[in-house]
């Protein structure tokens, strides 16, 4: 049994995340593994380094400095956050992260940045800390058009929340079955298209894709909380999340908001702290129940009508059906149609053919589907050509 951790993103809703795991070192909870996207990465590190308290303090401490979120910062620096001074002065000075410790620490780290140019969540595993380590936190935090692309290597990065924002698929796929997801949303969120998509249209426009997986993400973002939901009703993992929305500013300049949204933090982890423990010692909280509607491998034939080729349809296929890890092949058709064979669950399906219709130049007008024979030992999904 490997036990994971998993920790969404979002700005100082983050707070909460911070007494969560507080309260996980206070009580000597660890962890094989464990994700961080964006907020969940720069104040998730904290935990390999076994420093309880740190990131509340230094944001209670500079949330008011010119150079940490503000209008001052994005004019003079280009980010609203000033990389240097997040990111140099703040854990090697003013309050050191402790990076002896994160490096002897065995639980794994890894933190997810999307990358510009393919539109997909890269990850990095965080060896000790340092500065290839601290830039990569600092491009899963990257938010765009008020961020600098982060350039590592041959990969330019902005936030890891745009293509993965709750990466429990990467840590079950490293083998972690015992997963523990950490979300700064309360039940029944729904994520709606970003208003400040036309604008970062504009900023990206040499970023297709990258413009493509914003057009997409809360499509993305719906589809992984739909999946937390179902294996939370069965008892496969454990979800820590807010009881209310938190109603926290992306970047609050008020102490005392940042004090109340990690003291909902530390309460809602004391109140599930025994069930916590019984579900990481492999104690059943629940029957665990087989979904066969939402397991079953099935294989789809679908023909798709509308503006379906020459718009990229193939390509977001291939796309779609790689993150989820389905099977099968698409194909333009001389009556301009699009034929598609695809095997995985009917959820994952269903998924693969909303993020495809929601693409940017695609309009499906009309589908036609039907189930057909499984097709054995297919290892993955590609396109044909006349």
């Amino acid at each position: 049994m490997k036990k994971g951790l998993v920790m969404e993103g979002g700005a100082m809703r983050g707070m909460f995340t911070c007494g969560v795991i507080d309260v996980f070192m206070e009580n000597g909870i660890t962890f094989d593994g464990a994700v961080g996207i964006s907020a969940g990465a720069v104040f998730g590190c904290n935990y390999k380094s076994k420093q309880i308290g740190r990131p509340l303090r230094y944001n209670k401490t500079y949330c008011k400095d010119k150079r940490y979120g503000s209008i001052v910062s994005l004019l003079k620096s280009g980010n609203l956050y000033d990389a240097k001074f997040c990111y140099e002065d703040l854990p090697d000075e003013l309050d050191v992260f402790d990076t002896k410790t994160f490096k002897e620490d065995p639980m794994e780290f890894y933190v997810g940045a999307t990358d510009v140019k393919t539109g997909k969540c890269l990850f990095h595993k965080c060896e000790d800390g340092g500065k290839e380590d601290t830039q990569w936190m600092r491009a899963s935090a990257s938010m765009p058009v008020v961020s600098r692309i982060v350039k590592i290597g041959n990969n330019e990065l902005l936030d890891g929340g745009i293509a993965d924002s709750i990466p429990l698929k990467f840590m079950e796929e490293k083998g972690y079955d015992r997963n523990v997801v950490i979300l700064t949303q309360p039940k029944g969120y729904k994520k709606s298209k970003n208003k400040l998509l036309p604008l970062m249209r504009i900023a990206l426009k040499d970023y297709p894709l990258m413009v493509d997986a914003l057009e997409k993400r809360h499509v993305m973002y719906n589809h992984e909380v739909a999946d937390i939901e179902k294996k939370e009703a069965r008892g496969a993992i454990f979800v820590i999340r807010p009881p209310q929305a938190l109603n926290i500013g992306r970047t609050s300049k008020d102490p005392e908001e940042l004090q109340r949204v990690y003291d909902i933090g530390r309460s809602t982890a004391l109140r599930q702290l025994d069930a916590l423990k019984a579900f990481l010692n492999g104690e059943e909280n629940r029957q665990i129940k087989e979904d066969k509607d939402m397991d079953q491998k099935v294989r789809r034939h679908f023909r798709f009508y509308g503006t379906v080729q020459g718009v990229g349809f193939r390509f977001q296929a291939m796309m779609a059906a790689e993150s989820l890890g389905l099977t099968g092949f698409v194909k333009n058709e001389n009556d301009g149609s699009v034929t598609m064979e695809i095997q995985g669950s009917e959820e994952e399906i269903q998924s693969a053919i909303d993020l495809i219709a929601n693409s940017r130049f695609i309009r499906i007008e009309r589908t036609e589907s039907e189930l057909i024979p499984l097709v054995e030992h297919e290892s993955s999904f590609g396109a044909e050509y006349w």
